[in-house]
């Protein structure tokens, strides 16, 4: 599985376009997949399943809407990308936030990019705030944020490079109350 990142930024232009919005489970919605919440806090944040050709997407409900909100975008990724390996009935959770697996990667990318607008975002780096600042105000996990300002880079905009925690999802724990309801 190969996906030209450039790609993924045309496929989010187009799927704003198309959906005349940013927001991640509204767009699922309107793209007919299933929304549940887990009944009971885990660790898990959330994951996406094809079962019996219909589109699932799990998530946790006891973790802040902020996180909620990335994990709908990730899991947006994957209703775009990989539907063939949400149907695999080995599939299991904890795969689902391997940073090695392009498909993660590609999930990670996808959700910065449909999160964070470019545009507005040139101009708070040109103000000289920093990775933290701007992933508060933008109201994203800080590693998401290094994520797209590295796909910034990557397109050619004057942005210095930084790396990102590969594993951010996987080290947000579900069951941590820091992580409940912080807005």
């Amino acid at each position: 599985m190969s996906f030209l990142y450039d790609e993924i930024f045309d496929d989010v232009k187009k799927l704003i376009k198309k959906y005349d919005s940013r927001n991640p489970k509204e767009i699922l919605i309107q793209r007919g997949v299933n929304i549940i919440a887990f009944k009971e806090n885990t660790k898990l944040l959330g994951m996406y399943k094809i079962i019996k050709r219909n589109s699932f997407v799990f998530y946790n409900p006891f973790v802040d809407k902020r996180i909620q909100n990335m994990v709908f975008a990730h899991e947006l990724g994957h209703d775009l990308y990989h539907k063939d390996m949400a149907k695999n009935e080995n599939l299991i959770e904890y795969e689902l936030f391997d940073i090695n697996s392009e498909m993660e990667l590609c999930a990670n990318i996808f959700a910065a990019h449909l999160l964070l607008d470019e545009k507005e975002l040139i101009n708070d780096v040109k103000a000289g705030y920093t990775y933290n600042q701007l992933a508060s105000m933008y109201n994203v996990n800080v590693n998401l944020m290094i994520f797209k300002l590295n796909e910034m880079h990557r397109m050619g905009m004057n942005i210095k490079k930084e790396e990102a925690d590969p594993n951010f999802f996987k080290d947000i724990d579900g069951k941590d109350i820091r992580n409940h309801d912080i807005y």
